[in-house]
Order: structure tokens, then C-alpha cells, then sequence
């Protein structure tokens, strides 16, 4: 059985057709935003990799950066222009390429990555765990009993909107990507990217090493509340950042473990399914769906 899988992100969409044993039989990537409606964009991308693929799966996963509630509807448009729900569309897609009962499961896109990390990668051995994605962005979502929660309007994934050291500043603005970038430029007047300024550090630079250090640090003390809160037995990290191993996870590695406030607490884990953990996620999805 295969699963057609869709991760759509600000600027680009990966789709693929995707195995129970999650092996990815077909994939392809296309610009998410061209002009007009988003969910649109993605529709014609999905159409014509179908056409090109010849085949029509029954089940879908689809993953987009905007809140989705317990019904897999999408609640805003923070990141997206869409005027339809993306299920609807999807399925229209799908049975004009020939599938008969398509059934089309939407999430948001970190709680995708949770799938994909409980299905296939590094949370598979865990009924419970805090999944992050820290990249541009940087969000949230916790797995209880083998499911990524939702909560009651499927808002539970915003730890960027935690407080940072920085009075008035959210933890995403202090340490996320774009943070990391835009607290660099301001004291320095200089434009870097992260990995250009772990580079920096590595070569001397302070300035760098104290921007991404004090990120490090905001971020592991958080892991660590969220823990004392949720009690989960493992946190993934994930995301670009999340698994860059640049000074931002070494200072958060360090941080998480002196906030512990436990002899023993729950492992810090990389994440192991790189750029396609949304993918695998959406596929985890349908599967889960047609069961």
C-alpha cells in the first residue's frame, strides 16, 4: 500500500508517493507560492506529479504552516493564501486521477514532523514525547499515547510564543533562525546566516558565539519547563537548525541539563529524518487514517 504525501512549507511543497515501510517510491518538489491561491498552487503541483506517476492513491496526508484544527481544517492564514480547504481540494484532485473513495487527512506541519519521527524515526520507541522544529520558525507539539495532541482548537504547537530574555521579545524572535539572524545584525550591522555565523563563531567571532549561545541556552531552559510541566519520556529536536549540530544545540544540550530537576531526565534526541520528516509524517497520517 502507498500513501500520496504532501508537506507544504512557505516557499516550497514536497509531494511523494510513500510505502507502509516508509520507503519514498516517487518524489517531487515544486514553489508552494506563484501567484493567487496557495492551496490552488498546490493542487496543480499534485496533479500533475499524479499524471507523471500514473497512479492515484486512496489515502493522503498533508501538512501546511498554519493552525489546523482537530478536524483538519485550517484556522488561518498567517503563512498561506487559501480560500478553500485544502482537504476538499485534494480529494477532487484525487479522484480526477482516478481514485474511487480518496480519504485526505490534514495537519499542521510540526505536528507532520511529530508523525513522521513517531513512525519512523527517532521516536519510535516512545508513547510519549515534546517534538520541536527549530528552523526559520520554531514550534511545537507533544505526543501522548502514541498521537501528536492537538489540543481543543489544534493550537497546542506555538513554544515560539513563549517569552524570551529579551523583554517583549517571544522565544521565535530570540532563537529561532530568522531570530538568530536579526539579533546578529542588529549589534553588528552585518547579514549572516546561520550557518555562515556558526562558521563565525567557530572562527573567533563573539559576537556570533554569544547570539547563538544565548539562543542555546533560552531554548534548553524551556526544554527543561516543558518537562517539569509534561513529564514526556523523551524530546526530539528537529527541524534545520535542530539538526544542524551548530554552538545553538551544544549551548541547549548544556542548558537542558543543568535546568533538569530530576537525577535522571528525559533524553535530548536529535531527530533523524532530515527534510523529510514531514513527508514521512504526512504518509504516517493516511496510514494511521486507513486503519
Amino acid at each position: 500500500m502507498s500513501a500520496l504525501a504532501i508537506d507544504v512549507g512557505g516557499t516550497k511543497t514536497l509531494v511523494g508517493l510513500v510505502g507502509d515501510d516508509g520507503e519514498v517510491l516517487a518524489e517531487r518538489e515544486f514553489a508552494t507560492r506563484v501567484d493567487g491561491d496557495d492551496i490552488a498552487t498546490v493542487a496543480e503541483g499534485v496533479r500533475a506529479a499524479l499524471t507523471d506517476w500514473d497512479e492515484a492513491p486512496e489515502i493522503a496526508g498533508a501538512g501546511f504552516p498554519e493552525y489546523v484544527d482537530a478536524h483538519g481544517r485550517l484556522t488561518s492564514h498567517e503563512v498561506l493564501t487559501w480560500s478553500r480547504q485544502p482537504a476538499e481540494v485534494l480529494a477532487e484532485v484525487l479522484r480526477a486521477a482516478g481514485a474511487t473513495h480518496p480519504v485526505v487527512r490534514v495537519e499542521s506541519d510540526v505536528r507532520l514532523g511529530a508523525w513522521g519521527e513517531l513512525r519512523f524515526g527517532a521516536g519510535a520507541s516512545f508513547d510519549s514525547f515534546v517534538y520541536i522544529s527549530l528552523g526559520t520558525g520554531l514550534s511545537s507539539t507533544v505526543v501522548i499515547d502514541g498521537r501528536p495532541w492537538a489540543g481543543a482548537r489544534g493550537e497546542a504547537i506555538a513554544l515560539g510564543e513563549w517569552p524570551s530574555p529579551d523583554e517583549g521579545t517571544n522565544l521565535e524572535a530570540y532563537a529561532s533562525g530568522t531570530g538568530i539572524e536579526r539579533r546578529y545584525r542588529e549589534l553588528t550591522g552585518r547579514d549572516r546566516d546561520g550557518r555562515a555565523l556558526a562558521a563565525a563563531a567557530r572562527a573567533g567571532d563573539d559576537v556570533a558565539a554569544g547570539v547563538l549561545a544565548s539562543a542555546g541556552t533560552a531554548l534548553g531552559r524551556a526544554c527543561a519547563q516543558l518537562v517539569a510541566v509534561l513529564d514526556p519520556a523523551a524530546i526530539v529536536l528537529g527541524g534545520g537548525l535542530g539538526t544542524a549540530g551548530t554552538p545553538v544545540t551544544a549551548a541547549m544540550e548544556r542548558a537542558y541539563a543543568e535546568a533538569g530537576r530530576r537525577p535522571s531526565h528525559p533524553p535530548l534526541l536529535s531527530a533523524v529524518l532530515g527534510h523529510r520528516a514531514g513527508l514521512l509524517g504526512a504518509a504516517a497520517l493516511a496510514f494511521t487514517a486507513a486503519h
